[in-house]
């Protein structure tokens, strides 16, 4: 029997985690059954099973992913020139995050597992320390080429500001979800007007 080479359970990975994306994105994490990610794959529930545990340990990936793809976006912007104000970052996120998961109320859902969930619960944490990282070394960055700031003082404005970047975020998803009315554009627009530069 030919040995499997890890690039072919990488793409076999990346294969059944874009399945299963995008049946999340029509029903939402909890409402999509193992057998409908099987379906949506093509693949059948051994080759499934072989990579991933359970549903739960495919939505943490499928998480993961969605979140590692934004820290790459504000790791890009890190290299531009000249860098956009910090609070415009909250934007770029959401915008990203809305592109890959369609509803952000998905990520409203991995919430609520992680507050029962030891294994979610870790691993939203876990994103949310790669994020909030990427965000200080963004607006540290910020401070220092646009203020001049001296790097000590910069990497702790950025500690401060941070968490309010993030809870835009976390706020955009949360008011999304369950206001039927909400005004997404008016929302960025005050997060950009009012956090702190």
């Amino acid at each position: 029997m030919p040995k499997v080479t890890e690039e072919y359970r990488t793409a076999r990975r990346d294969e059944i985690a874009e399945a299963a994306l995008r049946a999340f994105r029509r029903k939402g994490f909890q409402a999509t059954s193992m057998a409908e990610i099987i379906a949506e794959s093509g693949l059948s529930a051994g080759a499934i099973y072989g990579h991933y545990a359970s549903k739960d340990a495919i939505i943490v990936d499928v998480a993961s992913r969605v979140v590692g793809n934004r820290i790459l976006d504000v790791e890009r912007l890190a290299r531009t020139e000249p860098l956009a104000p910090p609070p415009t970052l909250p934007r770029v996120l959401i915008g990203g995050m809305l592109s890959a998961l369609g509803n952000p109320a998905i990520m409203l859902q991995l919430w609520g597992e992680g507050v029962t969930d030891p294994e979610v619960r870790t691993v939203a944490h876990d994103v949310i320390v790669r994020l909030r990282g990427a965000l200080a070394e963004y607006t540290s960055l910020w401070h220092q080429r646009t203020h001049g700031t001296p790097p000590e003082e910069a990497d702790a404005l950025a500690a401060e500001q941070v968490p309010l970047l993030i809870s835009a975020v976390q706020g955009f998803v949360v008011q999304s979800a369950i206001v039927p009315d909400f005004d997404t554009e008016a929302y960025l627009a005050s997060v950009e007007k009012y956090l702190p530069r």
